[in-house]
Order: C-alpha cells, then structure tokens, then sequence
C-alpha cells in the first residue's frame, strides 16, 4: 500500500525555520567536517517539485487524532540544499601542482594557511530506507530511520577545479549526512511539527478573538442607534 501527501507549496516561514534548524545542526562538533573552517550556513533549500515514495509495511496506530506506522522510504527527487562556509586550504595537504590559480574563486596555492569562503551545492539526493512516522494532532510528527537511509548524492563546490578537494568534500559531506539523517533530522522535523501546531493555534485563538470583537462591536453599535431612536 501506498501513501500520497501534498508536497508543493510550502509556505516561506517553513523555509526560514528549516534553514535556520539545518545551520544549529551543521555547527553541531560532531556533524562539522573537520576541513570546514567557521561556520556553516543553510544559505536556500528547495524541497523540488518530486515527493518521496512511502509504502506502508505496518500500521501500529490508527485513530481520529493519532497515526503511527512504518514505511519504505524512497526519495530521487529534485531538491538542494546550498551552504555557505569557509575551507582552510593548507591543512588539505594537497601536492602543489593541484593548487593552480582559480579564477573563478581568485585563490592560488599559499605555503601559509589560506582561509577561503566557499559555497557548497548538495543535490542529487537518493535515499532508501525504514522509517517510523508517528503523525499526532496535538504532540507532532515523530519521524525516526530505523537504518542509515542515504544511497547517494552530489556534492559541488567552488572548489570543483581541484580533484582532491571535491573529493574530500564530497566523502565529508556524506558523512555529515549521514549523521543528519540519523540523528537531528528527527528532532528538525519534531520541533517544526510543533511550532506549526503552536502557530495553528494561536491562528485559531486569534480569529476567535476578532470575531467576539466585531460582535461586540455590532452590539454596542445597535444599542446606539436604539438609544438615539429612542431619543
């Protein structure tokens, strides 16, 4: 059995939030590649117009307002993620004849520590894995890998000129990845479940709000026209 969801859009504060939750967790010491210097930011993120693939393996709960079950997940879809950060070039220990002049980052191999900004794309994204999603009207969705999900995915960078360097990042991005998925992804996806929760609410209590206001406003303004008929 399959499950659909709607996947497209996704509204601007959810962005922002993700982006900023994605950065907390990247500065994390264990998630950090030790060859990134500084720190990283979640600078865009679009989720693409493809959704994951969910085929439901068990259902443990199901009521009004609660649904728990474990799926096979399958994702190949279209979306990246591009970070902002810094890489320290002289630690890399790169033969010098890969450190040629880079025009299009205006950097030449340096004897001393050389200190470049850098921009990360990550996309290509494939994943495959079992997955417990517990979705609850008041507590949020719980999301947990039972296994490392990620089968691949595509690292560029503005050091792509360089073999040994897009290498590296490549092999240090996967790990941090990896990490992610396992191990922060679940309490991104709680913790934004549960501001949305709060956000509904206060939407709700609010709209009740102005409606006991205009109520009130529409007695107080009958009562005057009755006093000034009655006049």
């Amino acid at each position: 059995m399959s499950f659909k969801f709607q996947w497209t859009g996704f509204p601007p504060e959810f962005s922002t939030e993700a982006l900023e939750m994605l950065t907390q967790a990247l500065n994390k010491g264990e998630n950090k590649p030790p060859n990134l210097v500084g720190p990283i930011v979640a600078k865009e993120l679009d989720l693409g117009s493809t959704p994951p693939e969910l085929d439901i393996l068990e259902i443990s709960e199901l009521e009004e307002d609660r649904f728990r079950a474990m799926f096979r997940m399958k994702y190949e879809g279209d979306g990246y993620l591009v970070l902002q950060t810094q890489v320290q070039a002289n630690p890399l220990r790169l033969p010098s004849s890969e450190l040629p002049t880079m025009p299009s980052i205006g950097v030449v191999a340096a004897a001393q520590p050389l200190v470049v900004p850098m921009l990360l794309r990550i996309s290509g994204l494939k994943l495959n894995g079992i997955v417990v999603l517990a979705v609850s009207k008041h507590d949020g969705i719980t999301l947990v890998f039972r296994s490392d999900p990620l089968v691949s995915v595509e690292v560029h960078s503005t050091f792509d000129s360089v073999p040994s360097v897009r290498r590296m990042l490549q092999r240090e991005i996967e790990a941090t990845l990896r990490s992610l998925f396992q191990e922060d992804l679940p309490v991104i996806v709680h913790e934004m479940s549960v501001n949305e929760i709060k956000r509904a609410r206060e939407a709700k209590d609010r709209e009740r709000r102005e409606h006991i206001e205009r109520r009130q406003q529409q007695i107080r303004q009958q009562h005057a026209r009755a006093d000034s008929t009655g006049d």
